[in-house]
C-alpha cells in the first residue's frame, strides 16, 4: 500500500504515478523538459498562466450568427489537456473552471444566463472525504455545451476559461474566520485576500449571435 493519504482509493497526492502511466513516460518526457525548461529553476506550475496555456488545447465555437430573438443558441468550449504529462489539476486545491454566458448589446453579462463546467478533484475541508473528480488526464477532453434563447438583437456568446489555483485554500480560510481564528485572525485574512487575487483567465472569447 503506497504511503500518503488517500480519498476514495487514490492518493491525495500522486502526480508521479499519473505520470508513469502516461505517454509522456513511454515516450520519456521528463517533469523537468516542462518545468524546468534549458535546465532553468523556474518550476512553473498551475499559479503561471502561460504555463497552463502551454498544456491545453482550448477550442470555442457558437452556432449560427443570425439568430433571431426568440430563437435558441448553442456554443461549445472544450478544453483537451494535450501537453500535462498528469492529471490536470494534479492536485486538490486548484479549480478550473468552463463558463458560458450571454452578452447584451452593451456588453453586459445577462442576468441568469451563465453555464459553468468545472474540472478539479474537490475533497471536504476536513480531507475526510472526496467530493467529486472530474480532471483531466493526458489526452482528455471536457466539454461544456451551451444551450440558451436569446431575446433581443446584437447578442453575444463569452466563452471563458478561468484558473482558480488558490480555490481549496480560500475555501478553508474562509472557514476558519467563520469559527473564530483568535490570535492569528489578521495573518488569515491576509492569506485569503492573497488566494482571492490568484485566479487568472488562460482563454476568453466572445462571439456573435445575432
Amino acid at each position: 500500500m503506497p504511503d500518503g493519504l488517500a480519498l476514495n482509493g487514490k492518493l491525495l497526492e500522486n502526480t508521479y504515478n499519473e505520470w508513469k502511466a502516461s505517454r509522456f513516460a513511454r515516450e520519456g518526457v521528463q517533469c523537468q523538459d516542462c518545468h524546468m525548461p534549458d535546465r532553468r529553476h523556474l518550476w512553473r506550475g498551475i499559479h503561471d498562466a502561460d504555463m497552463v496555456r502551454s498544456g491545453l488545447t482550448i477550442t470555442a465555437t457558437a452556432g449560427a450568427a443570425r439568430a433571431r430573438p426568440g430563437e435558441t443558441v448553442t456554443a461549445t468550449l472544450s478544453v483537451t489537456s494535450t501537453r500535462v504529462g498528469h492529471a490536470f489539476p494534479t492536485y486538490v486545491t486548484p479549480r478550473v473552471v468552463l463558463r458560458a454566458e450571454l452578452l447584451d448589446s452593451g456588453g453586459q453579462v445577462v442576468a441568469g444566463s451563465r453555464a459553468e463546467k468545472v474540472i478539479a478533484r474537490e475533497v471536504a475541508l476536513d480531507l475526510s472525504r472526496e467530493v467529486s473528480d472530474t480532471r483531466l488526464l493526458p489526452g482528455r477532453t471536457a466539454v461544456l455545451q451551451y444551450r440558451r434563447r436569446i431575446e433581443a438583437p446584437g447578442m453575444h456568446v463569452r466563452l471563458s476559461v478561468i484558473v482558480e489555483p488558490d480555490a481549496f485554500y480560500t475555501r478553508f480560510f474562509e472557514a476558519l474566520l467563520r469559527q473564530g481564528a483568535g490570535r492569528g485572525e489578521a495573518q488569515i485574512r491576509a492569506a485569503l485576500e492573497a488566494s482571492r487575487r490568484s485566479p487568472f483567465t488562460v482563454f476568453e472569447r466572445e462571439l456573435p449571435l445575432s
